[in-house]
């Protein structure tokens, strides 16, 4: 057993982002409780040169099961739904599926990951006010030599090389 296992203590790759809000969905698996998904086409690249990447999310924060609730309307209706979020343990994924004009198939790459949080949301270009998680203050740092990045993917608290 190694010492991270023995001490309970574990390493997280977490992606904090901005993207559309599509396919919310219900999922009821034969065995095990149903849960919630959505997939997240998440933007990068210069803002003259927006590329894509899609994630498909399982929503495991509570609070974020109650914003993509309330924003599955939205959703459905086809508004621009932008949100800012964090997921976790991403993964690549390798799909097909049959294109609806040529009807040949088409494969595709994206990501799988848990939806821990979303920060924000826009619908149509308006802010919502959503529910949020409080994340803690960044602690006071005693050395010149070293920086805290607050609000990144790391617990705020994290010291960044300089």
């Amino acid at each position: 057993m190694s010492q991270a296992q023995q001490s309970g203590s574990a390493f997280n790759l977490v992606i904090e982002g901005v993207g559309y809000l599509n396919r919310i969905r219900l999922i009821k698996p034969k065995k095990g409780p149903a849960y919630v998904a959505c997939t997240i086409k998440a933007m990068h690249g210069q803002s003259d040169a927006v590329e894509y990447a899609s994630i498909d999310c399982i929503v495991v924060g509570a609070i974020a099961i109650q914003v993509v609730e309330m924003l599955e309307d939205s959703v459905k209706a086809e508004k621009k739904v932008i949100i800012g979020f964090r997921a976790g343990d991403p993964r690549p994924d390798f799909y097909e599926f049959e294109d609806r004009k040529t009807h040949e198939v088409v494969r595709r790459e994206g990501l799988k990951a848990r939806l821990l949080q979303i920060t924000h949301a826009k619908v149509d270009g308006q802010r919502l006010t959503i529910p949020t998680v409080e994340r803690p203050a960044p602690a006071a740092q005693n050395s010149e030599d070293s920086r805290v990045e607050a609000g990144s993917a790391c617990d705020d608290t994290c010291v960044m090389p300089a």
